[in-house]
């Protein structure tokens, strides 16, 4: 079978979360189907890169619009009542590229609602919609926490999100996304004559990587992570969240345990304010999941976002006991108290951190039984055999 994947990036690096989801299931759907994937045109090394061990994979470029015809499709986009989410990635090459090739496949996915806008260049191609998660809710939970005079703009572009994605999920002939919350969300924002079935829950998948027990950085102090797209709204506002509300607390009661923070695309603002508290952010680590196994505890404050954080399979992966907040939890396959500890208020934060800490017992049992929860739920079998059953049942007459 011929499918065409439409991503809005180029799937490599796979270092966030579309584009490793983009990547597992290119190299998924390619051990049974001819795949061709569409997406931004991208450096000669970036797709040399990319190609590596995909045999049979062939990929299509399109030129993204510069910021003049940006600006002019957002606004004619607020005129048709598009999300902005989906007016700036509308692109004339990409329909281009889409009505000369999804008549030549027998089934297109469209990776993220952001895409829409192209619906009317698919045809009559059957179409598969893999959501990754709920943009909708993404800007709601967004607009209860950013700054107060960007809700109105927020509470719009979720409302517009949410009849859309009830569009794509009416127009597809299956789709993915990868937590049941985020799933439930969709669900209830489209026709409710469309079967339940048809919205499928296919998470990212994560491997158990070999690794000695937690130790404790130079000197022998513990040390406690957070990792993530620091650019990314959630993780900007769970990293301030963590400097303002648990450090100074956490600090104060525990002054021999280090805090890390590390990931891409700090806004300066932290940068300041991590280096005024004593607290260490890498930037751009060459290897994050090592500066994840060199910890002794990984936290993952969460209050706004969505979908499935991979920051906890990461944690599991490298053998690294979690604190997790309610909405982290939300988002994952597992049981607060078996595979990671979950708080809801600063004091509380402090006291699982603590134990944590304190209890070497704890700590194991919960790195084994989330490594379990990655073999079970996240393994690449398990994921690559959901993205074939969805193909399959979108194409079947």
């Amino acid at each position: 079978m011929r499918v065409l994947l439409v991503t809005s990036r180029f799937p490599w690096p796979p270092f966030q979360g579309d584009r490793k989801r983009a990547r597992q299931m290119i190299e998924a759907l390619a051990t049974q189907h001819q795949v061709t994937v569409l997406a931004p045109v991208a450096s000669q090394g970036a797709e040399s890169q990319a190609r590596e061990g995909l045999e049979g994979v062939y990929f299509e470029g399109y030129r993204l619009a510069g910021p003049l015809r940006r600006g002019a499709a957002i606004l004619a986009g607020a005129l048709r009542g598009w999300p902005i989410q989906m007016a700036f990635h509308h692109h004339r090459d990409l329909g281009r590229a889409l009505r000369r090739l999804a008549p030549r496949h027998d089934l297109v996915i469209l990776q993220l609602s952001r895409l829409a806008s192209h619906l009317s260049d698919l045809g009559e191609t059957p179409i598969v919609v893999d959501f990754i998660d709920c943009l909708s809710l993404n800007a709601a939970r967004r607009g209860r926490f950013d700054r107060w005079w960007l809700w109105p703009a927020l509470a719009w572009e979720s409302w517009r999100l949410r009849v859309w994605e009830g569009r794509l999920l009416e127009r597809s002939a299956a789709a993915l996304v990868v937590c049941e919350r985020d799933r439930a969300a969709i669900a209830a924002a489209g026709d409710p004559s469309v079967p339940a079935s048809r919205l499928r829950v296919v998470p990212i998948a994560e491997e158990a990587s070999p690794r000695l027990p937690a130790r404790f950085a130079e000197g022998g102090a513990p040390s406690v992570i957070f990792t993530g797209n620091l650019g990314y709204f959630p993780n900007r506002d769970a990293a301030a969240w963590l400097l303002r509300e648990v450090w100074p607390l956490l600090r104060e009661r525990r002054p021999e345990v280090r805090l890390r923070i590390a990931g891409a695309r700090p806004a300066r603002q932290l940068r300041r304010w991590a280096a005024r508290v004593g607290v260490s952010l890498d930037v751009d680590p060459p290897d994050l999941k090592q500066l994840i196994a060199g910890a002794t505890v990984a936290l993952a404050p969460l209050r706004a976002g969505s979908g499935l954080a991979i920051k906890v399979l990461e944690a599991w992966s490298m053998g690294v006991p979690l604190v997790a907040s309610p909405w982290t939890a939300a988002g994952i396959t597992a049981e607060a108290g078996e595979e990671f500890l979950i708080a809801d208020s600063p004091a509380r934060w402090v006291a699982a951190i603590e134990r944590l800490l304190d209890e070497p017992h704890t700590r194991d049992r919960l790195v084994a039984a989330g490594r379990r929860r990655l073999a079970t739920h996240y393994s690449r079998e398990s994921v690559q055999d959901g993205f074939l059953a969805v193909v399959e049942v979108a194409t079947r007459p």
